[in-house]
């Protein structure tokens, strides 16, 4: 009776272990769906010429720039997004599971195995209903525990959206989806 028990607790548990997608359960907290207030970027200097900027998204559209170092632009710079790209990025925010994310990922307290000096961080923040979720990545941060590629996407969908190449290359278009 006890090894079918042992057998049974062992299978539930595989069982179960496959429904979390690696997400710990104290990270599965109840986040809302849908939209978004404000979707933060920004990007801290390395030892280089990495470009320094933050960038909002409000959920009307507007979009707030404001570039610190080796980027085109500096200053603080606002356009406008289409609704349907506000629309994409609202998508892209839930189809990485922003939620899941969790808060930092900077040194070996977090699950940075491997660390690489020198490289500059990033932060991200979602706002919806009120609720701040933010993290933190040191982009020379590694490890199996660190989900750098969910994070590198994310960012990098962000700028494209928001059309920050224009503002740190100086193109023609500010505002990719601008109207």
């Amino acid at each position: 009776m006890r090894i079918q028990a042992t057998w049974f607790a062992a299978a539930a548990a595989l069982l179960l272990s496959g429904c979390s997608d690696g997400v710990p359960p104290w990270r599965q907290a109840h986040w809302p769906t849908g939209g978004f207030e404000v979707v933060y970027l920004a990007r801290s200097a390395c030892y280089g010429t990495c470009p320094v900027y933050e960038i909002d998204v409000f959920a009307d559209g507007r979009v707030r720039y404001t570039g610190e170092e080796h980027v085109k632009t500096t200053g603080t710079h606002e356009a406008r997004l289409s609704p349907h790209a506000v629309t994409q990025l609202a998508a892209a925010v839930q189809a990485a599971r922003f939620e899941t994310l969790g808060g930092s990922f900077q040194d070996a307290n977090d699950g940075c195995r491997d660390l690489v000096t020198d490289a500059p961080s990033l932060t991200i923040g979602v706002k919806r209903t009120g609720r701040l979720l933010r993290v933190n990545y040191y982009t020379g941060c590694s490890g199996p525990a660190v989900p750098s590629a969910r994070i590198h996407a994310l960012a990098d969908t962000i700028d494209r959206i928001a059309g920050t190449q224009a503002f740190i290359v100086g193109q023609a278009q500010p505002i990719a989806g601008a109207r």
